[in-house]
Formats: C-alpha cells, sequence, structure tokens
C-alpha cells in the first residue's frame, strides 16, 4: 500500500485523540510532592532542564502536564503505530520528532547536544560495516561450514553447535549480523536434510537473543545502556555474562528435552542425507583457493583482535591516557574500534570498496529509528514525565528490581525492546542517582529487554529480521508456532534472571 487509505487514517487518529487522553489524564493524576524524595526528583528534574529554562517551574503545573502528555502521547503513537505496521516506524518517529521539535516542548538545541547517543551511533555504524567486510572474507560462511563438518554423525550434537555459533556470534558481533548468517545456515542444512526448519529456526533466533546478553557489543539494548550509564565494560561482563551463560545452558537443556521429535528426525535426515552432506563440505573445501584462504585467516585473525579491543578497551583508555598525558574516556574510544578493524582490512579488499560495504552492511532505517527513538524518550525526561514516574515506583522502592525485570520483559515481548528500554532508561536514573538503588536496576531493565524479546515474533529486532528471511523464503511462522517454543524456554530465563538480580545483591557483588 503506497498511500495510507481514509479508513486507517480515521484509525490512526482515534488511536492519536486516546492516547492523548490516556496521557494527560496519568500525567494530571501523578503528582511530586515536597517530601525529600520529590524534591530529590525535582531538582535533578530542573538541573536537566537548567541551561534552557526557567528553573521555577512547576513540574505539576497545567502547562506542565499538557508538554508532558504531547510528548508522552508522541512516543506512545510511535511505538502502537509500529506494532499496528513495522515499516510504519520510521516515518511515525520522524512525524513523532516533528511534533515535539516544533511545538517547542524540547528546545532543538537540546535535542542535538543532549538527546542522541552519537557514541552507539558511531560505535554501532563501525561494527556493522565491520560485519560486512568479515562476511566478504568469508569468515560466516567457514564457521557454518565447520559445523555441518563436526556434526555430521550426530543430531545432539549439530543442534548443539548452531545453537552454540548463535549465542557466540551474537555476544561478539551483534544479534541482527548473528542471526542473519545463522538462519541462512539453517536454510542451508534444511535443504539438504530436507526438514521442517521452522522449529530449528525459531530456536536459532532464542539463542542468538541470548547471546545477545553476553556483552554490550551484542544487541542494541546492551550498547545503549552501556554508553548511557557509563558503566565499565568489566561490569558489565561481571553482571551480564555469567547470566547470559546460564540463561543458554538453560535453553539447550529444555530444548534437548522438549525437542525428541526434531532431534529424532535430524538422526534419521543425517543417516539418509550422508553421500549428500559430505558433498556438500568436499564442494566448499575444493572451492577454497590459496587467496580465499589467506582472505579468510586474515578476517578470522580481525575477528579475534575485535573481541580482544572490546574487552581489553578500558585498559587500553588508561594506557593511552598515561602515554600522552591526556584524557581518554574509555566509551568515546569504543565508539571508534570498529574502525580500526575497517583500516585494517584495507590489506584485503580494495580501499575503494569500503564506502560499498558502507551503504550495504548498515542497517541505515534502523540508525535513523534509533534517533528518533532517543530524541522522543529525551523529551519525556525534559518534559517531567519520567521524574513523575519515578516518583510513583519510589514508592514501591523496596521491589524496584523485580518491577523493572518483569516490566520491561512484558513490554519487550510484544513492543520492540529498544524502545522499552530507552523510556525506561531516565526512570532507573532518577532512582540510581537519589540512592533508592544501585547500579543493577540498569541491567534489570537489560535483562527484562533482551529476555522478554523471546517471547514473541515481534519482540526483538533479531526476531523480525528472521521472519522476514523466513517469509521471503515463503515459510509462515505463526504466534502459534513460536509461542509453542518459546513460552517455556523464555520464562525459565526470566526467572533465572530475577535469581541471578538477588544474588548479586546478597553477595553484594
Amino acid at each position: 500500500m503506497g498511500v495510507i487509505d481514509l479508513r486507517t487514517l480515521y484509525k490512526m487518529l482515534a488511536i492519536l485523540t486516546a492516547l492523548f487522553a490516556i496521557s494527560f489524564t496519568t500525567m494530571k493524576l501523578i503528582e511530586v510532592r515536597g517530601d525529600s524524595i520529590g524534591e530529590e526528583i525535582i531538582n535533578l528534574w530542573i538541573s536537566e532542564r537548567a541551561p534552557y529554562s526557567n528553573s521555577s517551574i512547576d513540574i505539576n503545573s497545567f502547562n506542565m502536564v499538557l508538554e508532558q502528555a504531547v510528548s508522552l502521547t508522541a512516543f506512545l503513537f510511535v511505538v502502537v503505530g509500529a506494532i499496528i505496521r513495522m515499516e510504519w516506524r520510521v516515518g511515525l518517529a520522524i512525524l513523532g520528532i516533528v511534533a515535539i521539535t516544533f511545538t517547542a516542548i524540547v528546545p532543538p538545541e537540546a535535542l542535538v547536544n543532549k538527546s542522541i547517543e552519537w557514541n552507539l551511533i558511531l560505535f554501532l555504524i563501525g561494527s556493522m560495516t565491520l560485519a560486512g567486510l568479515l562476511r566478504e572474507l568469508g569468515v560466516f560462511r567457514y564457521l557454518a561450514v565447520n559445523i555441518v563438518r563436526v556434526t555430521r554423525r550426530s543430531s545432539i550434537l549439530l543442534l548443539s553447535l548452531i545453537l552454540l555459533l548463535s549465542f557466540i556470534t551474537a555476544a561478539v558481533l551483534d544479534e541482527v549480523t548473528s542471526v542473519v548468517y545463522t538462519v541462512m545456515l539453517v536454510f542451508e542444512l534444511s535443504s539438504i536434510m530436507n526438514i521442517d526448519l521452522r522449529p530449528l529456526l525459531i530456536l536459532t533466533v532464542l539463542a542468538t537473543n541470548t547471546g545477545s546478553l553476553a556483552l554490550p557489543i551484542g544487541n542494541p539494548i546492551g550498547v545503549y545502556l552501556f554508553f548511557k550509564t557509563g558503566m565499565p565494560i568489566l561490569s558489565y561482563i561481571r553482571y551480564s555474562m555469567p547470566l547470559a551463560v546460564s540463561c543458554f545452558a538453560i535453553l539447550l537443556l529444555l530444548v534437548l528435552f522438549m525437542e525428541r521429535d526434531l532431534i529424532n528426525t535430524i538422526n534419521r535426515r543425517l543417516s539418509e542425507k550422508t553421500g549428500k552432506i559430505e558433498a556438500f563440505i568436499h564442494h566448499y573445501y575444493i572451492g577454497l583457493s590459496e587467496n580465499t584462504i589467506a582472505h579468510l585467516r586474515y578476517g578470522l585473525l580481525m575477528l579475534l583482535g575485535f573481541i580482544a579491543m572490546v574487552a581489553l578497551n578500558d585498559n587500553i583508555a588508561l594506557l593511552l591516557e598515561k602515554a600522552f598525558s591526556q584524557r581518554v574516556e574509555p566509551h568515546s574510544l569504543l565508539a571508534f574500534v570498529p574502525y580500526i578493524f575497517i583500516a585494517l582490512s584495507i590489506a584485503a579488499i580494495r580501499i575503494e570498496d569500503v564506502p560499498k560495504y558502507l551503504e550495504k552492511s548498515v542497517e541505515w532505517p534502523s540508525l535513523m529509528f534509533f534517533i528518533c527513538l532517543f530524541i522522543l524518550s529525551y523529551s519525556l525526561t525534559y518534559s517531567g514525565v519520567m521524574a513523575k514516574l519515578a516518583y510513583l515506583l519510589s514508592r514501591s522502592a523496596s521491589l524496584i528490581l523485580p518491577i523493572m525485570i518483569l516490566s520491561s520483559t512484558l513490554l519487550s515481548s510484544i513492543l520492540d525492546n529498544l524502545s522499552v528500554v530507552i523510556a525506561f532508561t531516565p526512570i532507573a536514573t532518577f532512582m540510581n542517582r537519589i540512592g533508592l538503588t544501585s547500579d543493577l536496576i540498569y541491567f534489570s531493565l537489560l535483562y527484562g529487554g533482551v529476555l522478554g524479546g523471546n517471547y514473541t515474533p515481534i519482540g526483538s529486532t533479531a526476531n523480525i529480521v528472521a521472519l522476514s528471511i523466513a517469509e521471503k523464503k515463503r515459510i509462515k511462522i505463526t504466534w502459534g508456532i513460536w509461542l509453542k517454543k518459546s513460552l517455556v524456554i523464555a520464562s525459565a530465563q526470566v526467572i533465572v534472571a530475577i535469581a541471578w538480580l538477588y544474588t548479586c545483591l546478597a553477595l553484594g557483588i
């Protein structure tokens, strides 16, 4: 459909009106009082607005309630519109930032200077481009073929290694890059073995999302929180990697227990298609020239180097600071790490081809959507929406961690998980700054956002990408099929995440 028809337009206007009514009523009912917590939240809110606004402004006044309602409506309208039609999300997000800017709710200079996490945008552009270069060098194809070679006699080993590959590549690259390659591997395997690929496809996506929890570079949520909160990368690894490994172990055990039919089918096909599988592997290795092998080795070396530099980023920043007697901020440095390896790739590709990979490998619509989300989210902070919600949640401070993880899990199962986390982060920041909770509140958002995305086909970007690829192959995966595979696994993972949060609290780690 090119132009929105009148019926759809009326429907969207009705949704917009309802969202405004709900937003205005909610903001009117929530009043930040002058108690100790309320004063601290108001002072933080005023300091956020200080360069651009009068410090004596009343967060509960009618004018502010109106601004809060407009900014909240704009954010919710983009989210709801994306649920109705995913392909509308960029256009609606642009409409949202136009509404925020030209109603003067947030000064344009504040939106440009304070709302957008440019470190994150630079990092995502670089890491996506690097992934495209590594694909060109044959790294991912090599990994896929070797999984088939190693596991051609065992269905359990085959299934385990496919899921492990999904987990690892999501952790060290990103979930979108990982899911593209692992889904293509699943298609290759299904064509060889002649099996229903839908169960394997869903399990691969669940493993991808789980792996993206392990490192801050694995998921747009993790990258966003990493840059937004300024936490050391070692803290992130300490809180997230053990949980990611535990959740993967849970996933693998449940798959081996629940998917006996799939395992038995793969076993039969491996026995029946041994010759075809051998021919597939033989054909790959025969086609490797000396030049291809050299490029492949170089690509693998770059991948390992990239992982190592990300893991040691804080230490590298400290060394540079001492060597040049100048402050080197670790998070800003990390934004440029992918570009080191893009530059090194010139030894294997032509320098004039770099723009081609930049154009083809980067998900530019997704990046534009992220930028719009940052702006819309900042309008919620600037107008006082998040200050009011933080004050409301402060009434249940002792339960804030389970509230955060369960609410982000629930919302991420039906909404874009990055939208949910971007909306909740300012609330977490307010509560963290006034001392009601520790940095674990950010991890509760991360756990809920990532693991909640496993529940439904629209819960994360990786899910949507995988289903889009399947649809192009005329393979339909319904909500019923997805939930049958995901419900038990995702619920078990969320329970483990809550237990891990309280373990961290109890041990003081």
